[in-house]
């Protein structure tokens, strides 16, 4: 026979009325849970963006791509268990695992990360836009080697010959 389930709006009343009276939002042992696996997720996150920001400006730009994907899905996480903590923030039980100075961190953190990443990008772009002018100079669509034949493109195997010449 199958144990009796709980419901969080039992588990919710249940805390309620063994707590005292203070006025406080009263937090379940699921609630706490919650609150200490996001500050958790807050440290690892704020973390990884520093070693990110730390790795680009000592020029080892090949990071970007490795710290992609957990960059993600440490985000994603954040993302979706923000509305379980949301309520929980002014209680006193998150102010002594510090979220407020992590979420804090954590923005700082981003606000720099995204400002490198932004000064990447532009300068892909114009690497990008230079390369693409020397191989568009003069209308000529394409760079040429010495003796004249487009370099990297397939030669034809048909010669037209011009009848005025």
């Amino acid at each position: 026979m199958a144990g009796i389930r709980k419901f969080r709006f039992g588990e919710r009343r249940e805390a309620r009325e063994n707590a005292t009276s203070s006025g406080d939002v009263v937090l379940t042992n699921e609630d706490e849970q919650n609150l200490d696996a996001f500050a958790e997720t807050l440290k690892e996150t704020i973390q990884l963006l520093r070693e990110e920001i730390e790795a680009i400006n000592s020029g080892k730009l090949g990071v970007v791509s490795e710290f992609f994907e957990r960059k993600s899905k440490l985000m994603k996480w954040l993302e979706l268990k923000t509305p379980l903590i949301e309520p929980f923030l002014p209680h006193q039980t998150a102010r002594e695992k510090k979220i407020h100075l992590y979420l804090e961190e954590l923005k700082e953190a981003a606000a720099t990360d995204g400002e490198l990443l932004s000064r990447m990008s532009i300068a892909a772009r114009s690497v990008v836009r230079e390369i693409e002018k020397a191989s568009d100079r003069n209308g000529l669509s394409g760079i040429y080697g010495k003796s004249g034949q487009k370099l990297g493109a397939a030669s034809e195997g048909n010669l037209r010959i011009d009848r005025e010449f």
